[in-house]
């Protein structure tokens, strides 16, 4: 007959924990990995295509996600970073300014609201105005372009065919700055190595007319944020980004304005501070994937790097062709103490070593494997305990115990019997009812009562006394057998 196996409900509890902990190496409940805005996604709000265009522009262009600044004077671009610097972070930050380094900075998408008093850097949030569904954008020498007000996919017309890649798309994010029909950017790149910037209409490919897909309207006000329509002297024409901050200028650093939306709200500025140059805009829209698909956004974004790069210290043109753009403050994504294991680069070993761990413990707790042989029998019968508490007290050379408990043992066997007629201290009942010597009794049960209080009494002296109240106890219930008495099984 086949034996009906039963799951015990520990082994289903570690069970399920086990394939939690399994799952979890593939698919990650929080979320995905590392950050949609950084300078390796390619989604529409990441930034390669400008980690791209710029390596094609400048001779050296890298990440950094080790150290906060980097060893050497360089150009850092900190772009919608997950978290802010905090205190020791800003000080760092400072003094690489001061020494002569340089930083562009662009707020986080979600939150507008920050400051880091000692740079001069103050953002709030945007008041939101309510503007047109689209705009068209004009731009000098280009068809013109339908530009959204969220970043909703574009789609081209049925009459047209598209020569650029459309919005959000991998091959759009990372075509900026590539061999994708941008004859000027090559010419762009070659009148920086001669080291005259390049300005005028035209730059990148031409776009064409594109309609917008219906917008989210699940999408609230403060998530869409508000389109800027925004002019500079670094580029002609207008150029329309979103934004949600709204940039305070600080007065005591003679801050001068680089992008000035059609309202007059300053939309980027950049000012000195010791030794180097800091350049702030409002939103990181400008430097998106989304953006560097059109002409005019490009451009901007491009010209705002290079304003930072190219910069005027002690009355003379200063340039430092090494742009650093900053992972740290996304790779490090603000994980304090113990929450750093379960960071995008920890969490794989993290959880492994738990996996290790619930085995373990479900080790102990179910034995895996055909069920061994119990070689130690347990004692079933009263002879057995009787031989193993006698061999105990043996040892123990403690006779007095077990006569103190024998006398208690013959107690209340007369109190079931008897009730309160006879007591083992009515010497004249006991003797009448076992017809024994009324002072032999009364001998025995007193040196029987002064061995109980004895603590060092020899085995043969609590055996023979033990025998003489076995009999007793045998005459008192009524047994007179001839002969040695036979030891109480109670006993």
């Amino acid at each position: 007959m086949k034996r009906k196996r039963r799951l015990l409900q520990s082994d289903t509890f570690w069970g399920l924990a086990a394939a939690v902990l399994v799952l979890l190496q593939f698919w990650w409940l929080p979320g995905e990995d590392g950050s949609a805005a950084d300078s390796y996604s390619t989604t529409i709000d990441g930034k390669l295509g400008l980690f791209r265009t710029l390596s094609e522009l400048f001779p050296r262009v890298e990440r950094n996600a080790i150290s906060v600044v980097p060893k050497t004077s360089a150009s850092l671009l900190i772009i919608a970073p997950d978290r802010y610097p905090n205190d020791a972070e800003e000080r760092q930050l400072y003094q690489f300014v001061d020494n002569g380094g340089e930083l562009l900075f662009a707020p986080n998408w979600f939150e507008p609201d920050f400051s880091l008093p000692s740079l001069g850097i103050e953002l709030s949030a945007r008041t939101w105005t309510e503007t047109a569904a689209t705009q068209v954008v004009p731009v000098p020498g280009a068809t013109p372009v339908v530009t959204p007000t969220t970043p909703a996919e574009v789609i081209p017309s049925a009459d047209e065919t598209p020569t650029e890649p459309a919005p959000g798309s991998a091959e759009g994010a990372m075509g900026a700055g590539t061999d994708g029909g941008n004859s000027e950017v090559d010419s762009d790149a070659e009148a920086r190595q001669s080291g005259s910037p390049r300005m005028g209409p035209g730059y990148g490919v031409t776009p064409v007319q594109r309609t917008t897909l219906p917008t989210d309207e699940s999408l609230d006000s403060t998530t869409r944020g508000e389109e800027v329509t925004a002019t500079s002297e670094l580029v002609e024409g207008s150029v329309t980004f979103r934004s949600r901050a709204q940039l305070e200028l600080p007065d005591h650093f003679d801050p001068e304005n680089l992008v000035v939306s059609a309202t007059g709200v300053v939309e980027a500025a950049t000012w000195p501070l010791g030794s180097g140059r800091i350049v702030v805009c409002s939103s990181p829209d400008i430097f998106s994937n989304r953006s560097l698909l059109y002409k005019d956004s490009r451009r901007l974004a491009v010209r705002l790097v290079e304003r930072c790069v190219i910069h005027e210290s002690n009355g003379d043109v200063a340039r430092d062709d090494s742009i650093v753009l900053s992972e740290y403050f996304n790779a490090s994504d603000a994980f304090q103490q113990t929450g750093i294991l379960f960071s995008p680069t920890l969490r794989i070993g993290t959880l492994q070593l738990l996996l290790v761990a619930v085995l373990g413990i479900w080790l102990a707790f179910h034995r895996f494997g055909p069920a061994t042989e119990v070689t130690t029998q347990q004692r079933r019968s009263l002879t057995e305990s009787a031989q193993a508490v006698g061999n105990l007290q043996y040892r123990l050379h403690d006779g007095g115990a077990v006569i103190r408990s024998y006398l208690e043992y013959m107690r209340s066997q007369l109190r079931r019997r008897h009730g309160s007629f006879l007591r083992i201290d009515d010497l004249d009942g006991v003797a009448n009812r076992s017809g024994m010597n009324r002072t032999e009794i009364s001998d025995k049960l007193r040196e029987a009562n002064a061995m109980a209080e004895s603590t060092q009494l020899s085995p043969a002296k609590a055996a023979a006394m033990l025998r003489w109240l076995s009999m007793l106890q045998q005459r008192l219930v009524g047994t007179r057998e001839s002969g040695k008495p036979k030891v109480d099984s109670g006993g």
